[in-house]
């Protein structure tokens, strides 16, 4: 592979982005448009929330003020053991949602009415599922008060000198703690808004060269294959960090969302993420003729699934079960999440790993199969 051949096309590449005005607005201005108006327009709510209990008092009234939450549905339990010290790692790496800590002394407090204090530790990253939860915890623990309530009525001959049992909800929201479903939202735009420009525009630009009759001119030249995707998806790489900076940049100083990971982090994850789309762009281009059958396979067989089952509208976590085996194949999912816990949890590499591996497997994968369809096609 000759890198000065690649750097020739890329020049060549690069040029023509620049003659192209149209294009050049929508690889540059469209997005960071629909950033600013999505961002201020974008919020949604949720259903189901993971739970995790540490019960430190392990009495009956606790077993049954935890089924009373539960019992709701809406909850997927969990019980925690060891070092309390680890129960904000298990929120950074979202194992848990929400954590409860009833302490020692919950039922003695409850039989002596006094009021008994638990504690609720909430993923603010989230702020949909934060809402939500907290809104739960708080009516199941309402409820369960009140039960106990009505139990003491019943047993007591004076009820008016008879302390009545309630139990007081602690929370603390972290990541995001006045719970801003802005700073949860315009993050994920920025992938959504990446995937969209560089996946839709690779896949156009290429089919354009066969509209055009140039393509052939290419193929006759010196270059090899590899050379020649190489070639044409670099200009795009080089956009898609454009693009994923102009975001930053938005998101930091418009919308005032915090970056609490590191810059360099994001880079990279989101070149990873890059893979993924151009190598769905390379894909697309080798099996439509026409840049209108790109962009209608783009949309409606790519962009839109990829949106409404990544989490990015709709929580997976709600979805049918064979809906979320499905919603685990696209990539999308995953830089949403590296995304959000990048700016709000301060995620590093040893927190994502799972994600990004994902994302260079998937990458790595679709990119070989456009490489080898592409390369028929030069055959």
């Amino acid at each position: 592979m000759s890198l000065r051949r690649i750097q020739v096309l890329l020049v060549k590449e690069l040029a023509q982005i620049r003659r192209d005005r149209r294009l050049l607005g929508i690889l540059i201005i469209a997005p960071l448009f629909q950033l600013m108006v999505m961002g201020f327009a974008a919020t949604t709510d949720i259903k189901h929330i993971a739970l995790a209990v540490r019960d430190d008092d392990h009495s009956l009234h606790s077993r049954e003020y935890v089924r009373a939450i539960t019992a709701s549905g809406y909850f997927t339990l969990s019980w925690l053991d060891g070092s309390a010290a680890e129960d904000g790692l298990r929120l950074v790496r979202g194992q848990a949602s929400l954590i409860l800590h009833i302490p020692p002394g919950f039922s003695g407090r409850l039989l002596a009415g006094q009021a008994a204090p638990v504690q609720v530790l909430v993923d603010g990253s989230d702020s949909n599922f934060a809402v939500q939860g907290l809104n739960y915890v708080q009516r199941a623990t309402r409820l369960y008060g009140d039960r106990l309530a009505r139990a003491v009525r019943l047993e007591a001959v004076d009820v008016s000198r008879r302390p009545l049992p309630q139990v007081v909800v602690e929370t603390r929201a972290w990541y995001n703690p006045d719970l801003t479903s802005r700073w949860y939202m315009v993050p994920s735009l920025m992938g959504v808004l990446l995937m969209v420009v560089t996946m839709l525009v690779t896949s156009m630009s290429l089919v354009k060269e066969l509209e055009e009759g140039t393509m052939e001119q290419i193929i006759v030249t010196p270059l090899r294959p590899g050379e020649l995707i190489a070639g044409k998806l670099l200009p795009f790489v080089l956009i898609g960090f454009i693009e994923v900076t102009l975001a930053v940049l938005v998101i930091r100083g418009v919308f005032h969302v915090p970056l609490r990971g590191h810059l360099l982090t994001l880079y990279a994850l989101s070149g990873l993420f890059l893979l993924t789309t151009l190598g769905l762009g390379l894909f697309i281009s080798t099996i439509v003729r026409t840049q209108q059958q790109a962009m209608m396979l783009a949309t409606f067989f790519v962009m839109m699934p990829f949106v409404l089952l990544s989490g990015f509208i709709f929580p997976v976590e709600n979805m049918p079960e064979f809906i979320q085996y499905l919603a685990a194949l696209i990539p999308l999912k995953y830089y949403l999440s590296i995304v959000r816990d990048i700016f709000l949890k301060g995620s590093g590499w040893a927190d994502v790993w799972p994600d990004a591996l994902a994302l260079l497997a998937w990458g790595v994968g679709i990119l070989a199969l456009a490489t080898a369809k592409f390369h028929k096609k030069l055959d």
